[in-house]
């Protein structure tokens, strides 16, 4: 049976997706402010080749709880359609003020 998700989960997995920025930001403290002075050249290529691959399995896992959702009608709305004549045409609200929607 597969994985249910939900749209909390799929917003904790666009959030891991933002978590890259953070570990760039990690990356970038280590080549100019850490203490011990800026790692080599082959030590930053091993820093982004593995912040490449671990973004790429973030997305990979976004995508993976975006489809199964998608596959699962997760994202049919559950509200009942308004009808014409449920509808008042003579008044609408509009940013907050009651209007006349048709002039006599």
């Amino acid at each position: 049976m597969p994985q249910q998700y939900d749209r909390f989960n799929l917003e904790e997995e666009i959030q891991n997706v933002w978590y890259t920025e953070n570990d760039l930001d990690s990356i970038l403290y280590r080549i100019m402010d850490a203490h011990e002075g800026p790692p080599s050249e082959d030590d930053i290529t091993n820093m982004l080749l593995g912040l490449k691959e671990i973004h790429n399995s973030r997305c990979i896992k976004l995508w993976d709880v975006f489809e199964t959702m998608v596959e699962q009608d997760c994202f049919k709305s559950k509200e009942v359609p308004i009808e014409k004549e449920d509808f008042n045409y003579d008044e609408i609200v509009y940013h907050g003020k009651t209007k006349g929607y048709r002039e006599s």
